[in-house]
């Protein structure tokens, strides 16, 4: 077959169209070689666990502005919660079983490859941590922003994944260092991070210390209290559970109680409850009841301070088995310091602080999203 010459094919071409070209006008190619004016958007994957991590990343929505955001967690339900943006959900793996570990870290692999994000950003846990160990392999911008329910030491993840991370945060100034982690803010927002204690030179405030200061009203009951009981869905909480029955059993106040009790072994006697809720589920009990109890876990305390509801928490103790450690009580103490909430040390605080519920009950309030300065040094990583 023949091969047409460039003077015969330029010939072909301008043959194909009858009509004249007006002056100054060219016949257009079948292939345009100009540059197309549609900037490509940045590609940012937002990755985290489920509960108090997953809270914590959508409070960094402000830093997605400009890119094309895609979420990943552990858990399905999340999707209901960004709609409007791309979301997958990825295997859930804890230290504890290593062929789970070994599944999540391939889901993310794959994911990644998939979307090929140009920056990842996660708040942990374990999915976070192969995010970017995952994303410094294949050469990706990575930010792992340390869970702000480590207010005393960085947690074990962000302790090993922090020299992987091309900028490694704490969201507690006393845990910052020149060399990392740094500290840009956190996501309880500006008005709350300017008062963020200092740590070093700040003691933790005990319950004598705290005479008061509490956030909760005495006012009588008129109408039955509504009051909402949580203990998130990873680890059981015996403790607050069987104190928050016996309490139930005593009071003469006029209560109503719903629980959820996760994987808890105990099963009250005088509430209702359930294991587990989905998210919406979860927001309508939040935003129906007037009171929360619940553990110092981090989803659960921004949740309730986001809709203006008073929050009584009874930190878990790494002592008696609830937890890896003692965060939530050093949790508890930092964020009962700044005043935004309440905290009972044990049961029989529980259920003196109980006794003196009120429907009219005062509480704290957040801003809708992390601090500005923070959520900015993210837009500005993820766009340069």
């Amino acid at each position: 077959m023949p091969v047409k010459s460039n003077s015969q094919a330029d010939d072909e071409s301008s043959a194909m169209s009858n009509e004249p070209l007006a002056e100054g006008q060219h016949q257009p190619s079948a292939i345009s070689h100009q540059p197309s004016n549609k900037v490509r958007k940045r590609t940012v994957l937002a990755i985290a666990s489920a509960g108090g991590h997953w809270v914590q990343l959508l409070r960094l929505r402000p830093a997605f502005e400009g890119t094309r955001i895609v979420y990943a967690t552990t858990q399905e339900d999340y999707k209901s919660e960004v709609v409007s943006e791309e979301f997958y959900r990825i295997p859930d793996g804890t230290r504890w079983d290593k062929i789970k570990l070994l599944k999540s870290a391939w889901g993310i692999f794959r994911l990644i490859l998939k979307i090929q994000p140009d920056t990842i950003i996660t708040t942990g846990a374990a999915p976070g941590y192969f995010a970017i160990r995952i994303g410094k392999l294949l050469r990706k911008k990575t930010v792992w922003i340390d869970s702000i329910a480590n207010a005393e030491e960085l947690s074990l993840s962000g302790t090993k994944v922090g020299k992987h991370a091309t900028l490694w945060l704490t969201q507690w100034k006393h845990l910052a260092h020149p060399e990392g982690p740094h500290f840009y803010g956190n996501v309880l927002g500006d008005q709350v991070a300017a008062t963020v204690p200092s740590g070093k030179d700040q003691q933790l405030v005990t319950p004598e210390q705290k005479e008061g200061g509490s956030a909760i009203s005495h006012q009588p009951l008129d109408q039955p209290l509504r009051i909402f009981v949580t203990v998130g869905s990873d680890v059981p909480f015996d403790r607050l559970l069987k104190a928050m029955d016996e309490w139930a059993d005593s009071t003469k106040l006029k209560v109503e109680i719903f629980a959820q009790v996760g994987n808890s072994d105990y099963s009250p006697q005088y509430f209702e409850y359930t294991k587990f809720l989905t998210p919406s589920e979860f927001k309508t009990r939040l935003s129906n009841c007037d009171y929360v109890v619940a553990h110092t876990g981090m989803g659960t305390i921004l949740s309730a301070l986001r809709q203006q509801k008073p929050i009584l928490t009874l930190p878990r103790h790494g002592s008696l088995g609830e937890t890896r450690n003692d965060h939530q009580i050093a949790t508890a103490n930092h964020l009962l310091e700044l005043g935004i909430i309440e905290v009972a040390f044990d049961e029989t605080e529980l259920k003196q602080k109980l006794e003196k519920l009120s429907k009219n009950a005062s509480s704290s309030d957040i801003p809708q999203w992390a601090s500005n300065e923070l959520t900015k040094k993210l837009n500005s990583f993820s766009l340069s």
